[in-house]
């Protein structure tokens, strides 16, 4: 869920052109909480069977280096519980950039991730409710509300991307609000956080609306931590999106419903989440749906083994390139090795595997291997 230098160098740019001046104090104290951050991924890709791999954000070198993206963030998390604002820019750069889909051209190595700004507005006083509860609003480039996995690799425990991540909507142009408060979750303040929105289309083109403009998308999620009052599954996280829009081009509507269950084990060793994914167009038969699995295993502090494995069933074309023939089902393994021995640092070694019922492409069992590093700072 990271872009600056631009932002910085258009400031510095712009404040030539204008009168010198003493700057208001509010300026410095947002220049001084501000943060920049980001990563840089690179890897090597094994893969006997040439080509690139049909799932989302595939790596398209095989038998070779690549630099994936530099990712850059420059964002002012909200931090107060009255009235406050926040902003966030993501940039990517370098050849997976073109792979957002959110620019106007396919080859571009510069596009934005994210650019938007939150709202805050208190409901109550924590000194009055015990807690901090406002409806918080969005408004820009944000990601979709619903999905297991992130866009950016280095958030997520494996290199390569799900089938479920390929079948979901990941960024839209909107408004989204969300209550008790966008941070609630992860400060502890609550147990739940329900987000609903509205957006140009469910495609991830910045600004991009279908042909009838008039038709918006709308966009609903729900997370939920199960209190101590469920028992043995206290602690349980439960995950909800929907999502019912039209993409910019074609008349069909399209709706994705994404569920998800993050269950508490005995040993924190140990995680496991269980996902279901499914998009819906119009016409019977055409749905996709992936039905997926998580399980996660820390051996030591720095060795860390995470599996995935996947049952898909193909009902629209889930593959980019496919025929109308070749429709078919399938499912993957995905096998990661997680090692960090350098600060900063997330270096992985994992295998997948891809099986479809029948040849996609010319394939039909789909073996990779990638080498990946990832720096963060």
């Amino acid at each position: 869920m990271r872009a600056r230098v631009i932002v910085l160098s258009g400031w510095l740019w712009l404040s030539s052109l204008v009168p010198a001046q003493e700057a208001p104090a509010s300026v410095h104290a947002l220049a001084a909480s501000a943060t920049l951050s980001g990563y840089v991924s690179s890897g090597y890709h094994f893969g006997p069977d040439g080509g690139s791999d049909p799932f989302a954000l595939a790596p398209t070198h095989r038998d070779a280096f690549s630099l994936d993206v530099v990712g850059l963030s420059l964002q002012r998390p909200l931090d107060e519980w009255l009235f406050d604002a926040g902003f966030r820019i993501d940039l990517w750069l370098g050849p997976d950039a073109s792979l957002l889909n959110s620019g106007t051209t396919t080859d571009n190595t510069v596009e934005l991730r994210q650019a938007h700004f939150d709202l805050r507005m208190p409901i109550a006083d924590p000194r009055d409710a015990g807690g901090a509860y406002s409806l918080d609003l969005r408004l820009g480039v944000f990601d979709s509300p619903l999905g297991y996995e992130s866009l950016d690799r280095n958030d997520n425990p494996h290199y390569t991307h799900s089938w479920g991540f390929t079948i979901e909507p990941t960024l839209h142009t909107g408004l989204l609000a969300m209550y008790p408060g966008v941070d609630a979750l992860e400060n502890g303040e609550s147990d739940y956080l329900f987000s609903l929105g509205v957006a140009n289309s469910i495609d991830p083109r910045i600004n991009g609306a279908p042909e009838n403009g008039d038709r918006k998308s709308l966009l609903a999620g729900l997370t939920w931590l199960l209190p101590e009052r469920f028992g043995p599954l206290r602690g349980t996280a439960f995950s909800a999106g929907y999502v019912n829009g039209k993409a910019r081009t074609g008349a069909e509507t399209v709706q994705n419903l994404y569920l998800a269950l993050g269950l508490p084990l005995p040993s924190d060793r140990w995680s496991l989440g269980l996902v279901y994914d499914t998009r819906m167009p119009d016409g019977a038969g055409e749905d996709d749906s992936v039905l997926g699995v998580y399980l996660g295993h820390r051996l030591n502090d720095k060795l860390s083994l995470n599996l995935r494995g996947e049952i898909f069933r193909d009902g629209d074309k889930l593959f980019a390139s496919e025929g109308g023939a070749e429709q078919t089902d399938g499912h993957s393994l995905t096998a990661t090795l997680d090692y960090r021995l350098w600060d900063n640092v997330i270096s992985r070694l994992e295998y997948r595997w891809d099986h479809t019922d029948q040849p996609v492409n010319g394939r039909d069992n789909t073996q990779a291997f990638h080498v990946n590093l990832i720096y963060e700072f």
